[in-house]
């Protein structure tokens, strides 16, 4: 059995137990509401007890929601595990299909015939046993590829470093369901790896050791050889992978695209455009403006202190450097000495930095120095959410010496960041920084947006942040 007949028998199965699921949450929940007798205290039902057929007719519904709201959150996809992440995930599609299912017995049943209570309950149930289906299926998953079934044989074609970033991930994930058989063409003597032969008999490579997976490690394979692999394995059922010259640039969102009949591949598209770009921006706005308003009584306290207890302004300005490098002032309370930039030039500051005022320190600690960011967010100069800004004298120096830093710039800077609430703030590693917001652009939802905030004032509220 191959990794994909595998993955379809263990799709099917998914789905198969989540109607189960589904269909036993609701009569589970209308036995626990209105005949077990545990909740008559937490909700009153006028007209006593309904009958129990008028459930049973909104199974069918309730699953087929269910089930399309579970696809449209990419749950029946071979990679979907048993995760944490996963579990977050199939929270916010039970909330999903919950709302769906009491607007659709609003419009279409007759809604007072049916107790939210019961609907509540089957969504609690659904969700707690969806989740132990998944987890039990990808229990069995391991077990069986552990045992050789549904493991895809692979073989990499030619070596370079990008060849070696595969062998790296396949032995970092032994139960992903691929087996490194060993390389075809390799230039150098890789000692962890059996040499299986040259490509120029690709085909009875692939029959000997039952190949079904080929990975071409260009450009160290030449494209005449490409096409002689393509040609010799035509009648083959075997899967066939290029790496690409231009790899390290090619980001989750690539995709093949047409102009015209011909077909291109897409390595990059402008983050945040569109519908997407005009409710991000509307949701900066909304909530920025609520933000200064509700806070401006505790920042009006926050500036009168700091001018009482040391000289010089209460709000520090400083050029930054944000989406396709404008640059901007960015606003802050003042949590250092007025002359701490003297001398000193651009650098970051560090924990216990001297330069740092009493009161300075604390309004660090509980991030309430960057209150007046949310100016610089109703501008427009920045939003809610993105990777943070950097100070322009700065830009030259990690332009060069880290990898891919600019395309930090390729959408607005943001108060806090996904890097951030993952612990890179302050003086941390920069290329992780990168890393991690380069993520959230090539990754970036409204969603996605909500859990950085929300992880965002947990950490003030530890004042971790």
């Amino acid at each position: 059995m191959s990794k994909k007949t595998l993955d379809h028998l263990l799709i099917a199965l998914t789905v198969l137990c989540d109607l189960c699921f589904i269909a036993t949450a609701i009569v589970i929940a209308y036995w626990l509401r209105f005949e077990s007798g545990w909740l008559d205290a937490l909700a009153l039902h006028k007209g006593g007890t309904p009958p129990f057929d008028d459930y049973l007719r909104i199974i069918p519904v309730t699953a087929i929601i269910w089930l399309l709201t579970l696809k449209g959150f990419k749950l029946y996809r071979p990679e979907s595990n048993a995760t944490l992440s996963a579990f977050w995930v199939l929270c916010k599609a039970s909330i999903i299909a919950l709302i769906a299912t009491l607007a659709v017995l609003f419009f279409i049943f007759h809604h007072d015939a049916y107790s939210r209570w019961v609907m509540l309950l089957a969504t609690g149930f659904s969700l707690v046993w969806l989740f132990l289906g998944r987890l039990v299926l990808y229990r069995f998953r391991q077990a069986v590829q552990a045992q050789g079934v549904g493991v895809s044989r692979v073989a990499l074609v030619g070596y370079d470093e990008r060849g070696e970033k595969i062998i790296n991930a396949l032995d970092e994930k032994p139960n992903s369901g691929y087996k490194l058989i060993g390389i075809i063409d390799a230039n150098a003597e890789i000692n962890r790896m059996p040499h299986l032969g040259n490509s120029k008999d690709i085909l009875e490579l692939v029959q000997v050791h039952r190949l079904d997976m080929l990975f071409i490690a260009s450009p160290t394979v030449t494209n005449d050889t490409i096409l002689q692999i393509l040609h010799a394995c035509e009648g083959v059922p075997i899967q066939i992978n290029v790496l690409p010259e231009l790899s390290e640039f090619i980001s989750g969102g690539t995709a093949v695209t047409f102009f015209d009949g011909i077909p291109m591949l897409q390595l990059r598209e402008t983050p945040m455009q569109g519908v997407s770009g005009i409710v991000k921006r509307l949701v900066d706005i909304v909530f920025s403006s609520l933000a200064l308003i509700v806070l401006s009584p505790l920042m009006l306290i926050i500036a009168a202190t700091i001018r009482l207890t040391s000289p010089g302004k209460a709000i520090f300005r400083q050029e930054r450097v944000g989406r396709a490098g404008k640059r901007f002032k960015i606003y802050k309370f003042r949590s250092m000495h007025a002359d701490a930039e003297e001398n000193v030039g651009h650098t970051w500051a560090k924990t216990d930095d001297p330069r740092q005022t009493a009161l300075g320190k604390f309004l660090r600690r509980w991030s309430l120095d960057e209150l007046p960011q949310f100016i610089n967010v109703l501008k427009g100069d920045m939003s809610l959410v993105g990777p943070r800004p950097e100070m322009s004298g700065l830009i030259g120096t990690f332009q060069e010496s880290v990898p891919h830093y600019l395309s930090r710039q390729r959408v607005k800077s943001g108060m806090t960041g996904w890097a951030q609430v993952n612990g890179l703030r302050g003086n941390t590693s920069l290329e992780d920084r990168v890393n991690y917001d380069r993520y959230y652009i090539e990754n970036w939802s409204l969603t996605l947006d909500i859990k950085i905030i929300l992880k965002t004032l947990w950490a003030i509220k530890k004042g971790s942040r």
